[in-house]
Order: C-alpha cells, then sequence, then structure tokens
C-alpha cells in the first residue's frame, strides 16, 4: 500500500514536471513568434519612414501637394497673402459644404430604404416592381456621385488657376518643372 502510494506521487510529479515543460516550451514559442512579428512591423515602419512615401507625402499623396509645390517658388509678401487668402476661402467652403452634408445624409438614408410594404402582400412579393423600384434609385445615386464628382473637379481646376493666375511667368514654369517631377517620383 506505502509503494503504491509512493508510485502514484511520482507519477503525479512527473506528469507536472512535464506539464511545466511544455508549458515553458509554448512560452518560448510565443516570444518567438511574437518577437518576429515585432520585428517585421519595426523594419515595415522603419522602411516607411525612411523612404516617406510618394516623393515625401508621407502616404498622404494628395493632400495640400499643389500648395507644397507652390511654396518652393520664392513668392513674394503679396502673392503669399493671396494663397493665404485663397486656402482660407477653401477652406471655409469645405466646411460649409461638410455641413451641408452632415444634414443632407440622414434624408438620404431615409430615402434609400424603400417602403417593402408596396412590393409585398400576406400572399407574394412582387421581384420586379421591387428591383424596378430600387434601379431606379441607384441611377438617381450614381448620377448624383457623377455630379458631385464634375464639381469637385470644376473646384479643383478654379483653385488650380487662381494660383497660376498669382504667379508671374517665371514662377509659372519653375511650378511646371516641379510639378513633373513630383509625378515622376508618384509613378
Amino acid at each position: 500500500m506505502y509503494s503504491q502510494q509512493i508510485y502514484k506521487h511520482a507519477l503525479y510529479l512527473q506528469h507536472l514536471k512535464h506539464e511545466k515543460h511544455e508549458y515553458k516550451h509554448e512560452g518560448y514559442m510565443m516570444k518567438k513568434t511574437t518577437r518576429a512579428i515585432l520585428l517585421t512591423l519595426g523594419l515595415g515602419t522603419a522602411t516607411l519612414l525612411a523612404f516617406g512615401g510618394c516623393a515625401g507625402h508621407k502616404g498622404d499623396k494628395h493632400r495640400d501637394g499643389m500648395m507644397k509645390v507652390v511654396k518652393q517658388l520664392d513668392l513674394t509678401s503679396e502673392q503669399k497673402s493671396a494663397l493665404k487668402t485663397l486656402k482660407k476661402e477653401r477652406k471655409a467652403e469645405r466646411e460649409a459644404k461638410r455641413e451641408a452634408m452632415k444634414e443632407n445624409r440622414k434624408a438620404m438614408r431615409a430615402e434609400m430604404k424603400p417602403d417593402m410594404s408596396q412590393f409585398m402582400t400576406a400572399e407574394s412579393f412582387d421581384k420586379a416592381a421591387f428591383k424596378a423600384h430600387m434601379t431606379k434609385k441607384f441611377d438617381a445615386k450614381r448620377k448624383m456621385m457623377e455630379s458631385k464628382k464634375e464639381t469637385r473637379l470644376e473646384k479643383r481646376a478654379e483653385g488650380m488657376e487662381k494660383v497660376f493666375n498669382i504667379l508671374t511667368p517665371e514662377q509659372r514654369t519653375k511650378w511646371i518643372a516641379l510639378s513633373k517631377e513630383t509625378t515622376k517620383s508618384c509613378k
């Protein structure tokens, strides 16, 4: 009886030792995996920071890209103040547009949700009418998006034209050259 207890105790201790060893081994593997992931993320981040994204824009390729090029043109104080005024006007327009979009968003969402009761009865569902109704709504939304795109392009062209008119002919030539360099480095 005493020998059986010793034997069981020895088996129990061996089992604990084995579990402890597995735990250490799993922890070691977790540490290696964590280190590998952190090393990969660290190298990726370092690479992005070293190269700075497209032409030094740090991943935000288009934000104020034109203004960054214009700043390299040796502007006079009058030109700088005119550009600052232009930038403030554009910012005010964007903020007003953003507020208007916030107000319209809920109405647009409610409008896009169909009243399902017009397509259903207790006995049937009118699939053709539902599809026709939704196609009509999607076409209207598509036209609205195209209209917004055209408006954005028009605003952008107007902004570029205003900046272009502020510059002297020499600055315009330099601006064209700098724009070509930026375009080449982003390809």
